[in-house]
């Protein structure tokens, strides 16, 4: 069980490296409790508030609202029946006048333009930040650990995630960026400002491949006999795309292999964690190795593998298990409970 006052701990730690004007317009933990209040009810609005910002935005884009002396949104007449309505009457009046061709703007209001597209696009990485910072808070909420380093994070890393994640509006997307900020504040220098650039170019789709790599990945490296003899399962395209990213070694040129390494003398013993299992693997004839084939994860991947926590594919494993048994490997296999960023490697 993890220790719930350490929960509190990074959660202050985290709002201490947040600002009050990027934080505009949320509350931070410690105010909500002064008050009496209920934190999960004040998010809740605070999330719906932001809600309403973004639409009130995309229509001030759009030209369907404009900002009144106040500061007040102010509807327009909506776009579209505007032109139908200009459509229309050309239809019914063909004698009508032409409109004078509009002269071209000078440079004053183009720049007065500019400002306020710059405007917009500042208000919205300022949205997505308080998101993620929202989110941030409710991953911390939901961990189970039992230590923390109460070190600060390195400020140009911080500068570095804030660059590259207000730039991110996908919600899986976004899964990462918040658990690589958490990752950071329970161990700073965890991640590298290396692994933000990598994640920097992530798409959907790559998102699903570190998801699909993590359901087979043993400590450190993915076990290549036992994934290519599926062919359902292994793709080539993949594993090639995952080396060209610097995620993974081993699809070009040289066959690599894996190390095992005994833990115990007189025996062999060696514990690997993949996904939500453990292997715990024995042998009672005295070695202190064992090599399987493998691909293996460079230390970017293992530090991206740590932001996603599926379930193991269990065809793979059904198949790493007779491998090792081939080899004359015992293998128990039991549920792992342990931190999912903390990569165990034998």
């Amino acid at each position: 069980m993890g220790n719930p006052v350490l929960r509190i701990q990074l959660l202050r730690k985290l709002w201490v490296h947040l600002s009050s004007k990027e934080t505009y317009g949320l509350t931070p933990p410690d105010h909500i409790q002064r008050s009496g209040r209920q934190l999960g009810e004040v998010r809740r609005k605070e999330l719906m508030h932001l809600l309403q910002i973004e639409k009130n935005l995309h229509e001030l884009r759009r030209g369907y609202a404009q900002l009144d002396d106040m500061g007040k949104m102010v509807k327009m007449a909506n776009a579209e029946n505007y032109n139908d309505v200009a459509f229309s009457s050309i239809i019914e009046s063909s004698e009508a006048p032409v409109e004078k061709e509009k002269d071209l703007p000078e440079i004053g209001p183009m720049l007065q333009n500019a400002i306020e597209l710059s405007h917009y696009d500042a208000l919205e990485r300022l949205l997505r930040l308080q998101k993620l910072y929202l989110l941030t808070e409710r991953i911390i909420l939901g961990l189970e650990f039992n230590e923390i380093d109460k070190g600060a994070m390195d400020r140009r890393w911080f500068n570095r995630w804030k660059v590259n994640a207000c730039e991110i509006s996908n919600g899986a997307m976004q899964q990462l960026w918040a658990r690589i900020l958490v990752r950071e504040l329970r161990n700073p220098g965890s991640s590298s400002i290396r692994a933000l650039e990598y994640l920097s170019g992530f798409g959907i789709e790559d998102a699903e491949n570190l998801n699909r790599l993590a359901s087979w990945t043993l400590g450190d490296f993915v076990y290549r006999s036992a994934l290519q003899a599926l062919p359902d399962h292994y793709d080539s395209e993949l594993f090639e795309r995952l080396e060209e990213q610097g995620i993974v070694r081993g699809v070009f040129g040289k066959v690599l292999s894996k190390v095992l390494r005994t833990d115990m003398d007189g025996g062999f013993r060696c514990v690997l964690l993949i996904a939500d299992k453990r292997l715990t693997i024995t042998s009672t004839q005295a070695r202190t190795e064992l090599h399987v084939p493998a691909y293996m994860l460079t230390s970017v991947g293992r530090e991206l593998l740590t932001l996603v926590a599926p379930t193991v594919d269990q065809d793979y494993l059904e198949l790493v298990i007779q491998d090792l048994h081939a080899r004359g490997m015992t293998v128990t296999v039991d549920d792992n409970e342990s931190d999912p960023s903390a990569l165990q490697v034998c």
